[in-house]
């Protein structure tokens, strides 16, 4: 496999990135009235910026120490989002880690091409497909341009 067309970080990792993204959109929601301004600060932060490197020592971070990393403490008592679809949620999150894992991007830059209002939005009918189609789908849909090269600063071009 030549290097341009590695994923950003071990394949070992992606569910586990998956599965923590879930639950941290879902805290997210349920902890926060502008669920998706915290989005795009979590995807632009610096935590989710090492994670893009694939370093281990933040691929293991868990939701609560990031939302700690945002200076948000989560309720335990929160209950379920009434302002937001959780399961939209959960899709928006494998979008995020997959597009980043898969094509090498900065969630920074990510997140502000396909900002969360509209990727909500894009729930139907994208989540009828599979997440990598739904994903390839994005990448049509937004006009991207995609350079693979987490070395030299991956970014999008519109």
């Amino acid at each position: 496999m030549e290097p341009m067309n590695r994923p950003a970080y071990e394949e070992c990792y992606l569910e586990s990135m998956k599965q923590k993204s879930r639950y941290l959109f879902r805290l997210i929601a349920r902890n926060c009235p502008n669920c998706f301004e915290v989005i795009s600060a979590y995807m632009q932060g610096e935590y989710r910026r090492n994670m893009d490197l694939g370093n281990p020592l933040y691929l293991n971070k868990t939701p609560k120490q990031i939302l700690g990393s945002l200076h948000i403490t989560p309720n335990p008592d929160a209950g379920i989002s009434e302002a937001y679809d959780e399961f939209i949620l959960d899709w928006m999150a494998d979008i995020y880690v997959y597009l980043q894992w898969k094509y090498r991007l900065w969630s920074g830059e990510l997140v502000k091409v396909i900002v969360p209002e509209n990727l909500y939005e894009k729930y139907y009918p994208l989540h009828e497909t599979s997440l990598e189609n739904g994903a390839d789908k994005l990448v049509k849909i937004y006009g991207l341009q995609i350079h693979h090269s987490i070395s030299h600063a991956p970014h999008l071009n519109t």
